[in-house]
């Protein structure tokens, strides 16, 4: 018995050391008050210590956009790099609409778009892109709560020229439906320069609305490489079960 409340004892203490935990991949749950990897819905987002799925989450201001955009830091490292190399299998992310006028949301897209910058940040115009079909999912409405939403991403598909894996699509600057064709899905893969979630179709326009925004649970799954941005704390613990 007294073997038996050690171990509990000992399991206790791992799960609240403040140590990095091993866990697949790397994830966001904003438990240390802090935005890590550069996500964002603005430049002014900040850290609610309560309110999340469940804890903390990151809350974006009033912004002005035609539609919410979230995104994270270019090459940021642990999010981007050589996706095959790392062996990604996938992402997933909650997101709750705190307010907005567009009582129409609930009936747009959301989807996780894969960028690579061409080794040019600071230029769009090159920029080529490949996202997931729009329609798998819709933005969660205002006043709804937390929705979670996840994609398989396979970084490991071999592909010729202009061929994607199934359900995916891409596109560029001036084509943003048509996939370049000189281009492939490992080209993609092993030079990921930023993820975004968008919630509107990548060739269509929207008129400006306000919106509160806010995410939590952040998380890309690889095999290889065990990164945290989180230490053990109970929202650490809980992004190793999602």
């Amino acid at each position: 018995m007294r073997s038996l409340i050690a171990v509990l004892v000992m399991i206790a203490m791992a799960i609240t050391a403040t140590t990095a935990i091993a866990a697949t991949g790397i994830y966001e749950d904003f438990e240390d008050g802090v935005i890590d990897g550069g996500w964002r819905w603005s430049g002014t987002d900040v850290v609610e210590p309560s309110g999340g799925n469940p804890g903390a989450y990151g809350l974006s201001p009033e912004i002005w956009v035609p539609t919410p955009v979230y995104f994270g830091g270019w090459d940021a490292p642990g999010w981007t790099g050589d996706y095959h190399a790392m062996g990604v299998t996938g992402f997933s992310i909650d997101i709750m609409t705190v307010s907005t006028s567009n009582f129409n949301l609930a009936y747009y897209p959301l989807f996780i778009v894969i960028m690579n910058h061409m080794g040019t940040p600071d230029d769009i115009t090159d920029d080529v892109f490949v996202y997931y079909n729009p329609d798998a999912y819709n933005a969660p409405a205002a006043g709804t709560g937390w929705a979670s939403y996840q994609w398989d991403i396979p970084s490991d598909f071999v592909g010729g020229p202009g061929e994607l894996p199934p359900g995916w699509m891409g596109g560029n600057w001036t084509t943003q439906t048509v996939f370049p064709a000189d281009m492939t899905w490992q080209d993609m893969m092993t030079n990921v320069g930023r993820l975004e979630i968008r919630m509107l179709y990548m060739d269509y326009a929207a008129i400006y609305e306000p919106y509160v925004m806010g995410s939590d649970n952040i998380h890309l799954y690889y095999e290889s490489g065990v990164i945290s941005t989180e230490t053990t704390s109970f929202g650490a613990m809980k992004s190793r079960f999602r």
